[in-house]
């Protein structure tokens, strides 16, 4: 994706500063604002989008569809209420975490699973959050290091997520087996079933690949206990991945898969 880096209309020295270093992260032209609008800039640079810094988040802007992409840590807040309340979580029941593991969460996007995953493993264990889309993993690299949601352990979860922008198909790959104890994937779901606003911009730029079943091998590979993977309920993915033990949380319509580790089975 072609993108520009810009800021406010009326930026601060600092702003157009972090402005630079965005656009030097990213690999992208930094564009003064000059009073324009943003989708003047855009269509002046042939850019598909904009980052636009300010004084506020850092948030892309993608003029043509009205596509606003900022982090935010979705639902992770209230999944960590409900965690504490004694109510469980199915993504962890489906993961069965122990207090030293290392978790890899292929499919990142704005981190809120690997939040909880974080959460509890606690300062014992590790998180590692691959991201394909480049403004979406800078966007959550730098919104886990520097969002503040008032609550303690989910701001010390956000801190302790490693964050690589890497297609996990090469990662996985290049990974020794038994790399991590859990290996997760939450693909962007064929038919959505999520009415949140906030889901709406994160389909509209993310990597819509589907877990292949070469892919699941070397996840199994690379997993000491077990792959785990998020999808609708009765999703056709089973099938094909050849997929029957599943965890659900009551009345919900999303299910995660869960398939052992390949060393599990020797």
């Amino acid at each position: 994706m072609r993108l520009i880096v810009t800021t406010s209309r009326k930026p601060s020295a600092n702003t157009s500063a972090e402005a630079t270093r965005w656009a030097g992260t990213l690999g992208a032209a930094s564009v003064p604002r000059a009073g324009k609008s943003l989708a003047e800039l855009v269509k002046e640079t042939a850019a598909e989008g904009a980052l636009v810094i300010s004084g506020r988040e850092p948030r892309f802007v993608r003029p043509g569809d009205g596509v606003e992409y900022f982090f935010h840590p979705n639902m992770a807040k209230i999944r960590l209420h409900n965690i504490a309340a004694g109510r469980g979580d199915p993504m962890l029941t489906a993961m069965q975490l122990q207090p030293d593991d290392a978790v890899l969460d292929c499919t990142l996007g704005r981190g809120s699973d690997a939040v909880i995953a974080s959460d509890a493993l606690g300062e014992r264990g590790r998180v590692v959050g691959l991201e394909i889309v480049p403004i979406i993993a800078e966007l959550t690299r730098h919104g886990l290091r520097h969002y503040e949601s008032g609550v303690a352990p989910l701001d010390a979860a956000m801190r302790r997520i490693q964050v690589h922008c890497a297609d996990h198909r090469a990662y996985l790959a290049a990974c020794e087996p038994g790399s991590f104890d859990v290996v997760y994937f939450d693909p962007i779901f064929t038919s959505p079933i999520e009415e949140s606003p906030a889901m709406v911009p994160l389909r509209a730029l993310a990597d819509k690949s589907t877990v292949r079943p070469d892919t699941l091998r070397l996840a199994r590979q690379v997993a000491r206990r077990r792959v785990v993977i998020k999808n609708v309920v009765g999703s056709p993915l089973w099938k094909e991945l050849g997929i029957h033990q599943f965890v659900k949380g009551s009345g919900s319509r999303i299910e995660y898969g869960v398939v052992e580790a390949e060393t599990r089975e020797h």
